[in-house]
């Protein structure tokens, strides 16, 4: 299953940002955000000139704390009008199970902790336990527990040595952040996430996610695989390069599951890279 946040989802990012009080009192930083609306653009901007390193660490703090804003939001009572634990049983259901990959595998775009909250319980599904491959749990830490509590430094986690050969993955319920999370953080302390400009560089130069980017790949390769895709907009070449592959190649088969009236207009616009064509 991939999974990414909506896109209703990356408004409200915008908006946290053009009203944090660090982006207020940074002109360049207030005026990039009012003529450019995707936040990711205005992150990629901000990594060169005319903006200086210390706007770079403005915007980043200000949105790592719209993250953290956002985290809150996830760990209160959920709105009754969604049933999380049926929502917990489907993920349960589509990738807990043992197959013919030895493992279940949630792929994700977001870097939010929904999955860390909500994903528990899978002894009344007979299901795999749910897992973050390639990553150090401090001492005690909670995870993929309803009592993981508020987001604080001990949330913070980081990727283990070489994660391509000590990183395990079978018999698990493989919960792999593509893009890495904002509880994440490297070895000098600077937040593990992908966002803006140029993700394939960021990618590259993180030895866990480029395992990641192995393991969708092979998973994806194995042929006859089923991939449901839900929320994902296409608009990531690097990721719909894979899936195109795995369909044309590998006899993927694909179930889109998005409520959005445009579906087949932004599936067009992504047309040359994804294996749909005209027809889709």
């Amino acid at each position: 299953m991939v999974s990414e946040l909506g896109r209703s989802a990356h408004g409200e990012i915008w908006q946290d940002l053009i009203g944090h009080r660090a982006i207020q009192q940074n002109r360049r930083l207030r005026e990039l955000l009012l003529n450019e609306q995707s936040f990711e653009i205005a992150l990629g901007l901000v990594q060169a000139a005319p903006y200086e390193v210390s706007d770079r660490q403005t915007f980043e703090r200000a949105l790592l704390d719209t993250f953290v804003a956002m985290d809150r939001e996830v760990s209160r009572i959920p709105d009754p009008w969604i049933n999380s634990y049926k929502v917990q049983e489907l993920l349960f259901r589509i990738c807990g199970r043992r197959s013919n990959v030895g493992a279940g595998y949630m792929f994700t775009l977001n870097q939010d902790l929904w999955p860390e909250r909500y994903l528990y319980d899978e002894h009344p599904h007979f299901s795999l336990p749910p897992d973050l491959p390639g990553l150090r749990r401090n001492a005690n830490q909670p995870i993929f527990t309803s009592v993981i509590g508020n987001y604080s430094e001990n949330f913070i986690m980081r990727p283990i040595e070489e994660p391509s050969l000590r990183g395990e993955l079978r018999d698990r319920f493989n919960v792999i952040k593509l893009h890495g999370s904002f509880n994440w953080r490297t070895a000098d302390a600077r937040t593990h996430f992908v966002m803006g400009t140029n993700k394939d560089k960021q990618i590259q130069e993180s030895s866990l996610l480029s395992w990641y980017f192995e393991i969708f790949k092979k998973v994806l390769s194995v042929g006859g695989v089923r991939l449901m895709i839900a929320g994902y907009g296409f608009g990531d070449e690097h990721v719909n390069e894979i899936i195109a592959n795995a369909f044309d190649q590998h006899n993927l088969v694909l179930f889109i599951w998005d409520t959005g009236p445009d579906l087949k207009t932004r599936l067009l616009l992504h047309r040359t890279a994804l294996p749909f064509g005209a027809d889709c």
